[in-house]
């Protein structure tokens, strides 16, 4: 078993797929490991693997495992994020989540070493194969479960179920709308790829499982919703523009204030702090013409 063997299984499943849905699978452009005994090579291998597992063929492979003769509701391969994220991460010793990914990685390297820190030639060697085989078993199944796509009975419902699914898998970027909306709606200054990478797999789940007539509403509030959370239900402004505006400078009346605007709808919210901003506008305006 050799990379180039695990790359070639690839090829195969693009191929199985792509006559029956689309897209297939996008290429892998990361480097490709170049040996099989050093740590870099296996730092690329864990690379490569986790892109395939949760990125170009993440869907198909989700769906495909729960078909014949692979039919598994188990995640595959868990532990490469874990060494994914130990390798190419400054984990914190005193973090509860950080720890955790230690210890799945340190198990791995145990088990497939001997050893919970490689470090010889030989350890890294262990190492690779181990995850090659892994990973090979994976595509092995999947090619194999693709036999379920030509079934007579039942093929041509699950290449729709695949593709449906496949459709509704939206990049990341397709979601930057909807926040950009969001946040200019209730004022908050949030930067959108950030917002996203806190809620992509929920977002994505959502426009799993819309109606097509209902995705454009139900992903707005889902995205709404989030990022009032993740604000806490957050004024539009802060207190000092709001006492700016309202003219306060009486503590008590400015947290009445305050308080007033947060129990209201941050539409409704918003658009009284955009009435008094226009009102300031124009009494400065009147101010300066006398």
């Amino acid at each position: 078993m050799t990379f180039g063997t695990l790359h070639s299984d690839l090829n195969i499943l693009r191929r199985r797929l792509a006559v029956h849905v689309k897209p297939a699978l996008t290429e892998i452009t990361v480097e490709a490991p170049r040996g099989d005994a050093d740590e870099l090579s296996f730092m690329r291998l864990v690379a490569w693997g986790y892109i395939m597992l949760n990125e170009t063929a993440r869907v198909p492979l989700g769906f495909l495992k729960s078909l014949p003769p692979w039919s598994t509701s188990a995640a595959l391969l868990p532990h490469v994020g874990a060494l994914r994220t130990s390798m190419s991460h400054n984990l914190a010793f005193d973090n509860t989540r950080d720890v955790k990914t230690m210890h799945i990685a340190a198990a791995w390297y145990s088990k497939s070493c001997g050893v919970g820190s490689p470090i010889s030639e030989s350890h890294w060697n262990a190492c690779f194969i181990a995850l090659l085989r892994e990973l090979s078993d994976v595509l092995a199944f999947a090619i194999r479960a693709c036999d379920q796509l030509s079934d007579p009975t039942d093929g041509e419902h699950l290449v729709a179920e695949l593709q449906l699914r496949l459709d509704r898998d939206w990049p990341g970027h397709r979601f930057d709308s909807y926040v950009n909306r969001a946040v200019d709606k209730f004022g908050y200054g949030l930067n959108p790829v950030a917002v996203r990478g806190l809620r992509l797999t929920e977002w994505r789940k959502v426009v799993a499982v819309a109606r097509e007539d209902a995705i454009e509403q139900v992903i707005t509030q889902r995205i709404e919703a989030d990022i009032l959370e993740y604000m806490c239900h957050a004024l539009p402004a802060s207190a000092n523009e709001v006492a700016d505006l309202l003219r306060y400078d009486n503590k008590a009346a400015l947290a009445a204030a305050l308080l007033t605007l947060r129990a209201l709808p941050p539409d409704a919210a918003r658009d009284i702090l955009d009435l008094l901003h226009d009102l300031s506008s124009v009494s400065v305006a009147q101010t300066d013409s006398k």
